[in-house]
């Protein structure tokens, strides 16, 4: 595990790209007088945290899971668990990549342990004063498919639909 070291230190400045790059400054935390409502992950209407936009267009807040194809994809990242959620999240899970053999609907999924950002935080659409996150970066910290390199960034959709 020699090269342990530069990629905690890879991940972390790519992280820290990620959040620059975005202009996102890390809030502090909330006032006394703040409502900051959170709801078993769910975002409430009164909720001034921001939002991950899932499948179904409902804003979560700390999400367990995702899926990045919005249907049954060939991509889910599972077991979140973050360290932070403000103007960027941070987080660490699971991805998991369908390999489709024979095919994908008889495939088994292969696991990759990632880092996850979530950042540049935008209006969402429809929702009056709150904010969602329109980028996720993952940054593969162990293993990774052959095919993609360590790090790899996405647009997210405001209304849940790629």
């Amino acid at each position: 595990m020699r090269f342990l070291r530069p990629r905690v230190a890879l991940a972390g400045g790519l992280m820290a790209v990620a959040v620059t790059g975005a202009g996102a400054v890390l809030a502090g935390p909330a006032s006394a007088g703040s409502s900051r409502v959170e709801l078993a992950g769910q975002a409430s209407a009164g909720s001034s945290q921001v939002v991950l936009v899932n499948c179904k267009g409902a804003g979560q807040v700390r999400p367990a899971g995702y899926d990045i194809g919005c249907m049954p994809s060939s991509e889910l990242v599972t077991g979140l668990t973050w360290t932070s959620w403000r103007s960027a999240a941070f987080g660490s899970g699971t991805l998991k990549v369908n390999n489709c053999t024979p095919s994908c609907a008889q495939g088994s999924y292969v696991k990759y342990p990632i880092l996850t950002v979530l950042w540049r935080a935008e209006p969402w659409p429809k929702h009056a004063g709150q904010e969602y996150f329109s980028r996720l970066t993952w940054i593969f910290i162990g293993n990774r498919p052959g095919h993609v390199p360590a790090a790899q960034t996405f647009v997210l959709p405001s209304s849940g639909q790629p």
